[in-house]
C-alpha cells in the first residue's frame, strides 16, 4: 500500500514544484507601505502610501504606484497609462500616475 500512497502524491509535488514565487517581497521588505493592488485586484503593482521615503513623491492630481522592478510588463503598462517613473526603492519602482 504505500508505493501506491507514494504515487497518489505524486501528482501534488508535481504541481507545487511548477508554481514559481514572485521574484521580489513585498513594498513593506523596500520601506514602503503597501494599500492596495494596482489596477485591480491580482496586479503585482500596488498604491504605495505616505512615509518617509515616498512623501516627496506625492502630489494630489496623481496617485503613487509601486512595480516591482521584475515585472517589466507592469512596469511598461504604467508607463503607457501615462505614469512617470519618480523613483526606485528596494525592489520596487516608483510612478506617480495621473488620476
Amino acid at each position: 500500500m504505500k508505493p501506491a500512497l507514494s504515487l497518489s502524491l505524486l501528482p501534488v509535488l508535481l504541481l507545487t514544484a511548477c508554481m514559481e514565487s514572485p521574484a521580489y517581497g513585498p513594498p513593506e521588505d523596500s520601506g514602503l507601505v503597501g494599500v492596495r493592488p494596482f489596477p485591480a485586484e491580482g496586479s503585482p503593482c500596488q498604491v504605495i502610501g505616505e512615509n518617509d521615503l515616498t512623501n516627496q513623491f506625492l502630489d494630489d492630481s496623481a496617485t503613487l504606484v509601486g512595480c516591482p522592478t521584475a515585472e517589466a510588463e507592469a512596469i511598461a503598462a504604467r508607463t503607457g497609462e501615462g505614469g512617470r517613473q519618480v523613483g526606485e526603492i528596494g525592489e520596487w519602482v516608483l510612478f506617480s500616475v495621473p488620476n
